[in-house]
Order: structure tokens, then sequence, then C-alpha cells
């Protein structure tokens, strides 16, 4: 239900998008907040920071604790999804919207799809084998590197905020999509002794 919702409103957002929808119009004021001449630079270089050395270094240590905990598989399959994800936000969805930003294609952000998508997929992936208190560590981890990328891309005026939102519900969608067809993650072990148990089923 989650990926069909989120596909939908990428869908809509498109659309509208593509049909001339006026984003600059409607966020001007979001634009004009964020996005001022002396910070573009620094904000380009927060979102290449956010980007490819934080996607390396979240998906390396997945792997290595999927690994330990028996769900590698899991995270590679959900890693391939988040992958997909910005493969259809670049060359499907991009060049079907054709928005564009100082003559480059900018609905939905490649950036942001990545940022959300990995940190999406890697929460899933690890979910059965975390604690509650990683859990909640893990998600607010992921909504903060997302959010943190997205403003750092509407701050740079490489995207708009409608762009950015294109982005996320897409991610969403497809990674949502890949743990629905993967299905439920590996039981979390037992900590009960098995010893009490078999004197149990004996009384």
């Amino acid at each position: 239900m989650i990926s069909l919702v989120s596909l939908l409103a990428s869908a809509l957002l498109g659309l509208a998008v593509s049909r001339g929808f006026d984003a600059y119009r409607l966020e001007k004021y979001a634009l004009q907040l964020i996005s001022r001449p002396s910070n573009l630079d620094r904000w380009a270089e927060l979102a290449d920071l956010l980007a490819v050395p934080i996607i390396a270094a979240v998906l390396i240590v997945s792997l290595i604790y999927g690994a330990l905990r028996r769900a590698l598989l899991r995270v590679a399959v959900l890693a391939c999804f988040a992958a997909a994800a910005e493969v259809i936000s670049e060359q499907i969805v991009k060049p079907v919207v054709q928005e564009k930003i100082h003559g480059a294609l900018s609905f939905p952000s490649g950036n942001v799809t990545a940022v959300c998508a990995t940190a999406v997929a890697m929460w899933i992936a690890l979910y059965p084998v975390l604690g509650r208190r990683a859990r909640i560590v893990t998600f607010l981890f992921g909504a903060a590197w997302t959010l943190l990328m997205s403003v750092a891309v509407v701050g740079a005026f490489w995207h708009t905020p409608i762009d950015v939102i294109g982005s996320i519900v897409l991610s969403v969608g497809i990674v949502t999509a890949g743990a629905a067809i993967l299905g439920p993650g590996p039981a979390p072990r037992s900590t009960v002794p098995v010893e009490p148990i078999r004197e149990l089923e004996r009384v």
C-alpha cells in the first residue's frame, strides 16, 4: 500500500510538472529563503559530501552488519532496489518530465533519490535484526540525512522543493515495492535458553 500510494504521488507530481505547473511561482519563497548567491558553493559542497561518500559508508556498514546477523542477502537485494530507484529517476522520469534548471533536467533530484532510497532500503533491510532503540536511531539518521540533502540541493539552486518531494516519494515507492517482493526478514534469534523450554514441555 505504501509503495502504491508513493508511486502514484510521484506520477501525479511528474504529470503536473510536465504539463507546465509553475513550480517557481509556488516555491519562490522557499527558494529565496534557502538559496542565496553567496551560499551556492557551500550548499553544493555539502550536497557532494552527503552523496557518494556517505552513501558508500552506509552501504559498507550495512553489508558488514547484515553479514554478521545473517541478513547479507536481504541487505544486498534492497541495495539493488535503491540503485534501481536512482536509475529510474535519472534515465526514465527526468527525460519524461523535462523540467529544467539552468538547462539541466531537474525533476526528480538524483541526489535526493540516491540518499533517500539508500536510507529507506538499509533501514528496511536491517529492521528485523535491529533492536527497538537501534531502529529509532537509524530511522532518525536516515530522515536527517535525507532532509539535509534536500535543503542542500535546493540551496545550491540545483532543484526546487517539488523536485525534492518527487524524489522522496519515488524512492519510498520503489524501495517498499522491493521489500514487498522480498518478503519478511529473518526472525530475530531467541534469547530464551533451550533447556528450560524442554523442562516445561516435559511438565
